[in-house]
């Protein structure tokens, strides 16, 4: 049953349901990362630790992981009244398999680009520091990566995307935490529109992997296979250079390979990315986990479900 309206004040804080509205808890959220970081910050600072930056370096991780989780975590316990696996972080041997998956999804669209860069003859890899350096340089990245990856996920593809699945669809949702998600990276180097343009589009790609799985992991996966994959090859990662002792040219049109930012900037990733959305929403192989739904996820449990989006509700399983 409807909540009595209050009135304008009461309607602008409270839905119908009586429920707060979206836009206040996903502000909510925001506020406590913020927050989170400044603490987290000032705590680092203090350690002797060097503050964050946007590099891929675990300073940063210490504080945005963290921050996120706990943002998380406050908004799940004392907004929702749900436990944090209902954002789709399931434990067990489930996270592990939906985690693989995403990240074989991740590797195959960024080894189908860096085919068809090789393909043209647009990429090439000089001699490095042979296996032992390759191997000492590759284990941290991974660790790092991997960290990062969850907590850009926690902080777009988590809460936000999914309170805002819940008051005004997927379709909403997921392009605003898009926009959102292009924009953390807007102050990269060497970024330009097209390279915006792409990161956006790895918002949409991300948004549809949680949206078809309800997997915050597999999400999670996607994301770091794209990041993995590019990395170890020695590519530069949204416009960052990780520092493996790979050293790899890029030559030909910037427009197709990306340039000084790496095949995110280009139009090769811009390609791939746009046919991994497509086929990631229309494939069979990916379902809605049974074990998230019975958590009654926030996109499920206040009414914005699946109509309209092609999801079959009576075969959900995530393989």
């Amino acid at each position: 049953m409807d909540a009595p309206d209050g009135g304008f004040p009461t309607r602008l804080f409270v839905n119908r349901s009586g429920r707060l509205r979206t836009g206040w808890r996903a502000g909510i959220f925001v506020v406590l990362v913020l927050l989170s970081v400044v603490a987290l910050s000032e705590i680092l600072r203090w350690l002797g630790l060097v503050p964050y930056s946007p590099d891929p370096n675990w300073s940063g991780i210490l504080i945005v992981l963290p921050a996120a989780l706990f943002a998380n975590w406050v908004v799940m316990d004392r907004l929702e009244r749900l436990p944090m696996a209902a954002l789709g972080l399931t434990g067990g041997w489930s996270a592990g398999r939906q985690l693989a998956s995403g990240t074989a999804v991740g590797v195959a669209l960024i080894a189908a680009v860096i085919l068809v860069l090789v393909l043209f003859g647009w990429v090439t890899w000089l001699p490095g520091g042979g296996a032992v350096a390759f191997a000492a340089a590759a284990l941290p990245l991974t660790g790092v990566l991997l960290a990062a990856a969850w907590a850009e996920e926690l902080l777009v593809r988590g809460y936000p995307l999914q309170v805002l699945a819940e008051g005004s669809g997927a379709g909403v949702a997921i392009g605003l935490t898009a926009i959102v998600f292009g924009l953390l990276h807007a102050a990269n180097p060497n970024i330009d529109p097209l390279a915006l343009v792409n990161l956006t589009l790895a918002g949409v790609l991300l948004g549809v992997a949680y949206w078809r799985t309800y997997s915050l992991w597999f999400a999670t996966g996607v994301h770091f296979g794209w990041n993995w994959a590019m990395g170890l090859s020695g590519l530069s990662v949204s416009g960052l250079d990780l520092g493996m002792p790979v050293r790899t040219g890029l030559s030909g049109p910037a427009v197709w390979t990306g340039g000084a930012f790496g095949p995110e900037g280009g139009l090769i990733v811009t390609f791939a990315t746009a046919i991994g959305i497509v086929w990631m929403w229309r494939t069979t192989w990916l379902r809605r986990s049974l074990e998230i739904l019975s958590l009654s996820p926030l996109p499920e449990r206040y009414g914005r479900t699946t109509r309209g989006w092609g999801i079959d509700r009576n075969s959900e399983e995530i393989q």
